[in-house]
């Protein structure tokens, strides 16, 4: 039964996920509230080369916080000992959180099923910058809606 429900595993999966979601939804927040009407006042005022700027900027920022959330997943994989090694404790979060899987080593077996928490945050996660990037499109090039 330790290894179907590994509580220690659960614990720190659902942890660091709260904090990955609110490292995501930082980002999202400043880049709807604060950057998007920035970003729709330059191509309002057909200043479309400082818009496109801004819509990089964004797009950074969203990259930022999915190579943050990577770091959570790393460290939480190294401080609960799953993980030894903090340089493979981030190459398999990176591997795994991007859903890549192209990280061969694998963590204990009781600890496996973190897996899924952190595949699924970071599915998650895209998910919510690529609306957050369409929107953004949406005021870039309005005539496309």
């Amino acid at each position: 039964m330790e290894d179907v429900f590994n509580l220690r595993a659960l614990l720190v999966g659902c942890s660091a996920m709260l904090i990955c979601l609110v490292v995501q939804a930082s980002g999202a927040h400043i880049v709807t509230l604060r950057l998007k009407p920035i970003l729709g006042a330059f191509q309002d005022a057909h200043r479309h080369g400082v818009a496109q700027l801004i819509f990089m900027a964004s797009t950074l920022l969203l990259l930022s916080s999915h190579l943050g959330q990577i770091y959570i997943w790393g460290l939480a994989l190294a401080w609960s000992g799953a993980e030894e090694n903090i340089h493979k404790a981030m190459v398999f979060a990176g591997s795994t959180y991007t859903t890549v899987g192209f990280a061969n080593d694998h963590l204990p077996y009781k600890w496996q099923l973190i897996t899924i928490i952190m595949a699924t945050s970071g599915l998650f996660s895209f998910g919510w910058s690529t609306s957050v990037m369409f929107l953004l499109a949406q005021t870039l090039y309005p005539s496309q809606r």
